[in-house]
């Protein structure tokens, strides 16, 4: 993903370049696999970059469609960041980690229901939620 690319979208959808939002896509597009906000946070608080920055970073990036926010748990949203291809997560809930699921059957069983109640299907999203193998081993083992 190129980083000037964000930063035009960014610029036509109304939001400033400065500094501060530059570094912050930097780092957001140079991450592998999912982050928190509080690790954004993290990173760029030494460079004098504040909180409220990240988020409002993260939330542009967001409704622009480059990351994609997931809810893990309770006060903890993780983000990945979007290829532009349709996908869906298995999502963690023990240690967080995301999972992308490539391809989707989903689609499929929603239109079959839709026309059945004369439902226009405009898209759709689905999050799977539940252990990963390392988690539930874990969990095995302490049970």
């Amino acid at each position: 993903m190129m980083i000037d690319t964000i930063l035009v979208s960014l610029q036509q959808s109304g939001h400033r370049d400065t500094r501060p939002r530059r570094a912050i896509v930097e780092v957001i597009v140079g991450r592998q696999g999912a982050f928190t906000a509080r690790e954004i946070v993290a990173e760029m608080a030494p460079h004098g970059f504040g909180r409220a920055t990240v988020y409002r970073t993260l939330a542009a990036l967001q409704s622009l469609g480059y990351v994609t926010r997931l809810h893990v748990g309770p006060e903890c949203d993780r983000y990945t960041i979007s290829d532009g291809s349709h996908h869906h997560h298995l999502v963690c809930t023990a240690c967080g980690a995301v999972f992308p699921i490539a391809g989707c059957e989903v689609e499929q069983a929603a239109h079959t229901v839709a026309r059945r109640i004369g439902f226009a299907v405009d898209g759709h999203h689905l999050d799977v939620y539940g252990r990963c193998a390392t988690c539930g081993v874990r969990r095995r083992s302490e049970d």
